[in-house]
């Protein structure tokens, strides 16, 4: 409640959200602020972070198949 006020009333210009400690209920202050830009905790899932990903998925399955840990 108090950063959608602080962003309503411009002392803060705007505010970029990735990671709620409790995902803003339907009618939440901050849902109204349209100087916001708020994700579903998906700031890191950027491409090179999904190629990152696999490739070190499918070493470990590699490991896996080949009787190893």
């Amino acid at each position: 409640r108090a950063l959608a006020e602080a962003l309503k009333a411009g002392r803060i210009g705007g505010a970029c959200l990735d990671v709620f400690e409790q995902e803003p209920p339907v009618g939440s202050p901050i849902l109204e602020c349209p100087n916001t830009v708020l994700t579903p905790h998906i700031g890191a899932s950027t491409e090179e972070a999904q190629r990152e990903a696999a490739i070190i998925i499918a070493e470990k399955i590699r490991r896996m198949v080949e009787g190893g840990v």
